[in-house]
């Protein structure tokens, strides 16, 4: 099953228990806009809903997903409101990820970067190519990650990687990223497919439900607080009204180096 939207595409493919998903907007590097966000809720909604035991997610062409559509930003200015509904929406995906009754693996390669790095943050293992990059550089633009990044990352890594990588927006390798316990797997670019497959196949035969009980487990192990991630989006949502945030998204889209005053 393929289903488009009116400026971009997502991918759904059901093969028995694995539903795949695939983020097919290539030419923007999969940026993720507001109507491709209520086609990915979509595609998780119908996960739960026909209780798929494993779903994949995946980039097409050079990269995995650099982040959210800046121009969602910049022409939210004049709106608010819309402003809000995706940075809520945005939330509710990454949450929807990590609350599915199923395995979810993302298979990363290229750049995986801002809301493309908070995506690959809510998944249960994360597989990566040789040449992946991760990263939170949105305060470049003046702004913070708002999709649950500040919280989801420094449950991972603890505060002190976190907080190099978002307030120096410092991007690490696969290598790194293995080792610091982002990524379970690095394979070689070519590889990455077919092992994420071949990994989707494989627990989806086996006792799916002690798989889900089990990650169930592991994730309130490690849940992130409510009052945090609502912190988070509370901040973001503040930081677009600022000089500097307007200033970072202007300068991102018009391609020039920002301005910053402080402000």
């Amino acid at each position: 099953m393929t289903t488009q939207t009116a400026d971009g595409l997502v991918q759904t493919v059901r093969e028995g228990r694995v539903l795949a998903i695939e983020l097919a907007r290539p030419a923007a590097r999969n940026a993720i806009s507001a109507a491709m966000l209520q086609v990915l809720l979509e595609a998780v909604d119908e996960a739960a809903a026909e209780g798929v035991a494993v779903v994949t997610l995946t980039g097409a062409g050079p990269a995995f997903c650099a982040g959210a559509d800046i121009r969602s930003y910049r022409d939210a200015d004049a709106d608010p409101a819309a402003l809000r509904e995706f940075t809520a929406a945005a939330g509710r995906l990454c949450d929807a990820l990590e609350q599915l009754d199923a395995v979810v693996v993302a298979g990363v390669h290229g750049a995986c970067l801002g809301g493309g790095f908070e995506l690959a943050l809510s998944a249960d293992l994360v597989i990566a190519a040789d040449d992946a990059r991760f990263g939170l550089p949105e305060v470049r633009l003046g702004l913070i990650p708002g999709w649950g990044g500040t919280q989801r990352l420094t449950r991972a890594v603890g505060p002190n990687l976190a907080r190099s990588m978002i307030l120096r927006a410092h991007q690490i390798d696969a290598e790194t990223a293995h080792r610091v316990g982002l990524v379970s797997q690095v394979v070689p670019a070519a590889a990455l497919r077919s092992t994420m497959t071949e990994l989707a196949h494989e627990l989806a035969s086996g006792p799916t439900r002690a798989l889900v009980a089990a990650t169930r487990a592991i994730r309130a192990a490690a849940a992130v607080s409510a009052s945090g991630m609502q912190l988070e989006r509370e901040e973001l949502l503040a930081l677009f009204g600022t000089r500097d945030g307007m200033e970072g998204v202007a300068a991102f889209t018009e391609r020039r180096p920002p301005r910053f005053v402080g402000a």
